[in-house]
């Protein structure tokens, strides 16, 4: 493979998060789509896209041609004349813009030889990441305006590249080509390559990935050259693995180059694959069975060890996270994060599958990629004083209790540049817990007066103050499926409300709860309680009876709880 192959990474896919106190976010969460530059510096895509002409020297010129190392180009509509490239961030990099370009000899940028136009479209400006660029070719263009015009020849074909702070890199693409490569990518921040040629997949759900036809040359193949893509038979102990199109079905003009895959709910093992292999199917000139052609299946191997709903528990007295697999029955944690947590109290995930730490001990929150034990990607700490929970809204912007001003602060993300917050609410007492109800609304947990205060967007205004009876210091809130909201406070006992939240509380769960912090549920509605000397504990609903499950090994002075888990 050539280096630029090896530069690919994945491309987004959203991952619904379920996220409990000191990390309550309801429903899904996504990320900005406006452009930013953060402290990771900045680099410059540049675009070489390679238009062969179709003349009949060109067609006939001998298969030891140096320019194109045996291969020549086999098809290409000549009335390919501009290209639009949609340009999105992908994980934690934030960025959406299109740029449009002629293809033809007179258009700028390009330069023309008797083989080929090649035309270099630059993009200054771009944050160190992980971008995605879906392509449209057109049969017009104007220049005067820069515009694509005319009938659509290709779309939705995808490019997944990376982008290095302070360098040129470069994109390679051909408006044709014979395969002489095939490239499975990851598509995504929880979609993982495992060091052994393989992926971890991270959630349950569909794992979205994209695949790429390389030239002899390292060029993408793209434009109505491009093949589409058969997907393979599952095996292995997890069958049936699932994808998109389903084993054996072809790729489709709406996603050309990308699929999913989607693991079962259980299974007894861990790896599985399938197949991917080019394919010209339905077009004028099949490029597999041209000299040089390489369209043999390509075998992807898939690792569900990190399949089950991952468990997340904050340990304040040993300053790190643990991660547990299903069934959370007191086994050794899967995973243990460490790295510059401290004190840590609150815990939430991003719709990328990003986790974010409230560390009370040094005044910051950070945030990590999967697989989360490595060192930070960011840190926020503006304005943040003695953070203890963490929230999502349905927009994706991050909310931090800070115990120790009286405030809740809101923050765009990627918060990579430590920027002031959005906005800042100020009418709080030591707030603890935050969470979000079905309708953006957010609800603070107010330790300092015992008493949950509601906002509704844009949360600037004078809260709701919820008249809930029972409470001494209310520390952490969680809403289930049904909007009912659960609250945890200093008389030993996690309380339920249903809307609107008045009056005495419809269940009371004690059964060996002890002084409760953090809170949470998994998508089949179990609730799980983070006792602050003691343990973790499971309730199946109605959440009245003894534990389903009791989680102590390696948990000390818990208090946020997270589950990562895909829709």
């Amino acid at each position: 493979m050539t280096s630029h192959g090896l530069r690919f990474l994945g491309v987004l896919i959203a991952a619904a998060l379920l996220a409990g106190c000191a990390g309550g976010s309801h429903g899904s969460s996504m990320l900005p789509t406006s452009p930013t530059t953060n402290g990771r510096g900045t680099g410059t895509a540049v675009f070489v896209i390679n238009t062969p002409q179709r003349s009949a020297s060109a067609a006939s010129r001998s298969a030891t041609s140096v320019r194109t190392k045996g291969v020549r180009p086999q098809y290409l509509s000549t009335a390919t004349q501009s290209i639009v490239i949609a340009i999105n961030g992908t994980g934690s990099t934030s960025y959406s813009s299109t740029v449009t370009a002629g293809l033809t000899v007179n258009s700028s940028g390009c330069t023309s030889t008797l083989a080929s136009t090649i035309c270099t479209l630059t993009v200054p400006g771009l944050q160190a990441g992980s971008y995605t660029a879906t392509l449209t070719t057109y049969d017009g263009y104007t220049s005067g305006t820069n515009t694509a015009t005319g009938n659509v020849l290709s779309a939705a074909q995808a490019i997944a590249f990376t982008i290095t702070a302070g360098q040129s890199n470069t994109i390679n693409i051909s408006l044709s080509g014979v395969p002489a490569s095939t490239v499975v990518i990851p598509a995504g921040a929880i979609t993982v390559g495992n060091g052994s040629g393989g992926y971890d997949l991270f959630g349950q759900g569909a794992h979205t990935f994209v695949v790429e036809s390389l030239d002899a040359d390292g060029n993408i193949i793209a434009g109505v050259g491009a093949p589409l893509f058969s997907i393979g038979a599952v095996s292995g102990s997890l069958s049936p693995v699932t994808t998109s199109p389903s084993g054996g079905s072809t790729t489709s003009a709406s996603a050309p180059n990308s699929f999913t895959v989607t693991p079962p709910t259980t299974f007894a093992s861990t790896t599985a694959s399938f197949t991917v292999t080019p394919t010209f199917t339905g077009q004028a000139t099949d490029g597999c069975t041209q000299t040089g052609a390489h369209c043999a299946p390509v075998t992807v191997t898939v690792d569900m060890k990190y399949l089950a709903r991952a468990l997340f528990v904050v340990n304040n007295g040993s300053s790190n996270v643990t991660e547990y697999a299903l069934p959370y029955t007191g086994g050794a944690p899967t995973a243990t994060i460490s790295n510059s947590v401290s004190g840590p109290l609150g815990l939430a995930f991003d719709s990328s599958g990003n986790l974010f730490v409230a560390n009370r001990g040094n005044g910051t929150v950070t945030e990590y990629a999967p697989p989360y034990t490595g060192a930070p990607t960011a840190t926020i700490s503006n304005s943040v004083n003695s953070p203890a929970g963490l929230a999502f809204d349905s927009s994706g912007n991050l909310f931090v209790a800070n115990n120790g001003n009286n405030t809740v602060t809101e923050y765009a993300l990627p918060d990579t540049n430590n920027a002031a917050p959005k906005m800042t609410i100020s009418n709080v007492t030591t707030p603890s817990g935050l969470a979000f109800d079905s309708s953006d609304d957010l609800f603070v947990a107010n330790y300092g007066n015992g008493k949950v205060t509601e906002y509704a967007p844009p949360y600037t205004g004078t809260p709701t103050t919820v008249s809930l009876s029972g409470l001494s210091h209310a520390n952490c809130l969680a809403f289930d499926s049904s909007d009912h909201l659960f609250v945890s406070d200093d008389w030993g006992n996690v309380t339920e409300y249903a809307p609107p939240y008045t009056g005495t509380p419809i269940a009371t769960i004690s059964n060996s709860v002890g002084t409760p912090q953090g809170l949470t549920f998994d998508s089949s509605g179990n609730l799980f309680v983070a006792n602050w000397f003691t343990a973790v504990t499971e309730y199946a609903p109605p959440y009245t009876g003894a534990p389903t499950a009791t989680i102590t090994n390696y948990v000390s002075n818990p208090w946020g709880l997270a589950i990562l888990k895909q829709p």
